[in-house]
């Protein structure tokens, strides 16, 4: 028997004793925030407990080698209520226009969940840019620029060059490091432990050191009882800390990283099984539950039934807020915060914004396009992606002494009787290599445009 085979065997050993069912109803109901400040919100039913009894041994080890193929196919959103899904992200898309100020939360939310609307994702990234560079991060507190880090990583940005004196991983490392000496001197952290742990994240993801930061705040984790949204993003920063770390050179830290994550994983489970969690913690907690847990040893929570529930109170409207839909919609499409760094950000592959423009002949056009190509490919492949995205991209070449030359794009081909051609730029320099040489950086913007010589 594999050792997940016996995890899951003991687990529904356990589910199958008999078991008295008595549960408090839930009275605490909040929206995380940063501050952490409690709202009011409507007091959520009793999820029902389970109740079996001991099958025989033959039936259980089937239902063991069962639960293994279909615990992936438990906690997933039904087809016919994924429109409940798309509803909240046609919502939140919509704020982007409204909103007084860009809120990084939204689009780490739309990217996570695979963004309907690529205008309104790039809207919102230019704004969050925007702002920083207009007030810069002096007057933010560390959770606020944690948030902005992990924004701008969902959506390919890098955080360290927003513009040439902002760096906003150097300016969360100095934050973070106030937070501790804080948290030393009055046994608080400057702001609040969640905010703390945004910190930990977005650093660890960048790939900073955070030994301290995250030592800290696993001994504070064990010492304390956090609410169930700090434990959920404590549980997450940990996370990434703990799976980064090399065992033979770290154990101490780890150990202790491991500690923390066993009581944090056993006080959200409870608050969740037991309904003492609100609805507005669900999403983190179910974004925590999923990176701690291979199974659920008492059986006696139903991740089926929580999603159940959540869907429920998204029909009646409690999501309609664009912050709380941000921290649902993660959970429902199976992501976390640990995923903000998608595929297409891959430390392999590079984004490139390409631009194809003409206003010297018949119509003028100008279209732009974001395409991921392996990191060291030349220009050329960035142009193929392009084309296969997009019909307004497709292009045509010749072989000339000085190698291959783009004569055409989008069916506007270049001219020697009226000395026109296609001329590349990275930015506004024009490039001294051909397609076949010239390698393009990660989020370097490219323009193709219709020339005279």
């Amino acid at each position: 028997m594999s050792q997940k085979i016996h995890e899951v065997f003991h687990s529904l050993m356990s589910h199958f004793m008999e078991k008295d069912d008595h549960r408090k109803q839930g009275s605490i109901c909040r929206l995380p925030t940063l501050s952490g400040t409690p709202q009011s919100c409507p007091q959520w039913e009793t999820l029902p407990r389970r109740k079996g009894r001991m099958f025989p041994w033959a039936l259980a080890v089937l239902c063991a080698l069962c639960a293994v193929t279909s615990a992936s196919e438990k906690c997933i959103v039904p087809a016919n209520q994924q429109y409940l899904v798309t509803e909240l992200q046609r919502r939140m898309e919509s704020s982007v226009i409204l909103q007084s100020s860009p809120n990084p939360s939204i689009l780490i939310a739309l990217n996570l969940a695979g963004t309907q609307d690529g205008e309104m994702e790039k809207l919102l990234v230019e704004q969050i840019k925007e702002k920083i560079v207009k007030e810069g991060t002096e007057k933010m507190t560390s959770g606020e620029v944690a948030l902005n880090v992990l924004a701008l990583l969902s959506s390919c940005e890098d955080p360290q060059s927003i513009a040439p004196h902002i760096n906003l991983v150097k300016d969360l490392a100095s934050k973070t490091k106030d937070e501790l000496s804080y948290l030393r001197d009055h046994g608080t952290p400057k702001t609040t432990f969640y905010q703390l742990s945004l910190d930990v994240l977005a650093l660890c993801l960048e790939k900073e050191d955070i030994e301290e930061a995250a030592v800290s705040l696993a001994k504070e984790a064990l010492a304390k009882d956090f609410s169930v949204d700090t434990g959920a993003m404590a549980t997450l920063a940990l996370t990434c800390v703990h799976n980064g770390l090399v065992k033979a050179e770290q154990s101490r830290i780890l150990d202790a990283i491991q500690e923390a994550l066993n009581k944090l994983h056993q006080q959200i489970l409870k608050a969740v099984e037991t309904n003492t969690a609100n609805i507005y913690s669900i999403g983190l907690a179910l974004q925590a539950l999923s990176v701690t847990l291979a199974s659920y040893p008492s059986g006696d929570w139903s991740c089926s039934q929580t999603l159940t529930k959540v869907l429920n109170e998204i029909s009646q409207g409690a999501f309609n807020n664009p912050m709380a839909a941000a921290q649902i919609l993660p959970s429902l499409v199976g992501k976390t915060y640990l995923n903000v760094i998608g595929p297409s950000c891959s430390p392999n592959k590079v984004m490139v914004e390409y631009t194809v423009g003409n206003n010297l002949r018949g119509q003028p056009f100008n279209y732009t396009t974001c395409v991921s190509v392996p990191r060291g490919s030349v220009l050329l492949a960035v142009l193929q992606a392009a084309a296969q995205a997009n019909p307004h991209f497709s292009y045509k070449t010749e072989q000339t002494s000085w190698g291959l030359m783009v004569v055409s794009i989008n069916d506007l081909a270049a001219n020697s009787n009226d000395k026109t051609y296609w001329q590349f730029f990275n930015g506004t320099e024009p490039l001294d290599q051909g397609v076949e040489s010239y390698i393009p950086a990660n989020n370097e913007h490219i323009k193709a445009l219709f020339s005279k010589y």
